[in-house]
């Protein structure tokens, strides 16, 4: 009885799980990523499927529909998605509008809807389904279709064979396609901290023989980072950082002076206001964003960097001074940073 029980449990072990996974469905091997509003950028789209395998949809500048094209590497039936867009400004006086997104796709009904879509066509043969992403201000659709044309192919129906009308036509009314998913993003007059946007991450510079060895910042929700995370706000922060003192000496030969400083931050409601005033006042388009640790001596800096480039190639922006003085050029960093904690570390021991 023994070797029947465990004969029965070793097959059921080979027999694979994949939630709506359903070979009769067709993998996504195309992709698409539009609007149907003017123009957007999208940084970030992640769609994922039930095997999970995902597909990328981060295609950068759209205005249309369809949109940016793209092969994908087989996408299966989505049941989650994630990402990030902005809306272009209509004028120069104008601010872009962020969104994202976070959301499941109900994936049971995504499968019945592909595979009525699938079972529909009298007579046309598909070569290939694609999945399309388009976005309407915070509003984001996911499509499926298997480009069937009027123009060049025969699109008839079987009777009967969409009961539920999920099978509708396309937004510039050039084919079929059903909707998997239909919801809305959130949205910001500001980019999203820890987004493709307002990436936010920890970094530590290393300034002629001092050198950071240790830094751990708290984010807003608790949570602890170090360097290379993101994170929101800095909250508290713990630093340990080193000065050699004879660099010239052979390596068994180094001394060096060693300082350590823990501490709050405060007037974290200030801090952001300094942030999105430090990026308002750069005259171009805003790449990665930093938060810097750095130390000269026994004095620690923390501050909050990013990267820009205008229109013209290799060309960095211009930072409009700042009356309040919250920002100031650091020749450490090569560029403006929002200063948001600077003092003295005790110095100890060696180990």
């Amino acid at each position: 009885m023994s070797r029947i029980l465990i004969s029965l449990t070793m097959l059921l072990a080979l027999i694979p799980f994949a939630g709506c996974t359903d070979d009769s469905v067709p993998r996504a091997k195309f992709g698409n990523a539009g609007s149907t509003d003017g123009p957007y950028g999208i940084k970030q789209m992640v769609v994922s499927d039930t095997s999970g395998g995902f597909s990328d949809f981060s295609y950068g500048s759209v205005s249309s529909y369809p949109g940016a094209y793209a092969t994908i590497s087989g996408l299966g039936i989505p049941t989650h998605v994630k990402g990030y867009w902005s809306k272009d400004p209509e004028s120069t006086t104008d601010s872009p509008i962020y969104y994202r997104i976070d959301s499941v796709i109900d994936s049971k009904l995504a499968l019945s809807k592909i595979k009525t879509l699938k079972n529909a066509y009298k007579n046309f043969e598909h070569s290939g389904a694609s999945v399309q992403v388009v976005v309407d201000n915070a509003h984001l659709k996911i499509l499926y279709t298997f480009n069937c044309f009027n123009s060049s192919d025969d699109c008839s129906k079987k009777e009967g064979s969409d009961p539920n009308g999920w099978i509708v036509r396309s937004p510039k009314d050039i084919t079929d396609v059903v909707v998997l998913f239909s919801g809305n993003g959130e949205t910001s007059l500001k980019p999203f901290p820890k987004s493709p946007y307002d990436s936010r991450i920890i970094r530590a510079v290393n300034v002629g023989e001092t050198v950071v060895s240790e830094a751990t910042l708290q984010d807003i929700d608790l949570a602890n980072h170090e360097v290379n995370d993101q994170i929101v706000l800095p909250a508290t922060y713990s630093v340990i950082w080193r000065k050699k003192l004879n660099p010239d000496a052979e390596y068994s030969q180094w001394q060096f002076d060693n300082y350590k400083l823990t501490g709050n931050l405060s007037a974290l409601d200030t801090m952001e206001e300094s942030i999105q005033a430090y990026r308002n006042a750069m005259n171009g388009y805003v790449k990665t964003s930093t938060f810097d640790i750095f130390a000269e001596n026994e004095n620690l800096y923390i501050t909050y960097s990013a990267a820009c480039l205008t229109d013209t190639p290799g060309e960095r922006c211009k930072v409009a001074e700042d009356p309040q003085n919250r920002w100031r050029y650091f020749d450490e960093l090569g560029r403006y940073a929002v200063v948001l904690f600077e003092g003295k570390g005790d110095q100890v021991p060696s180990e």
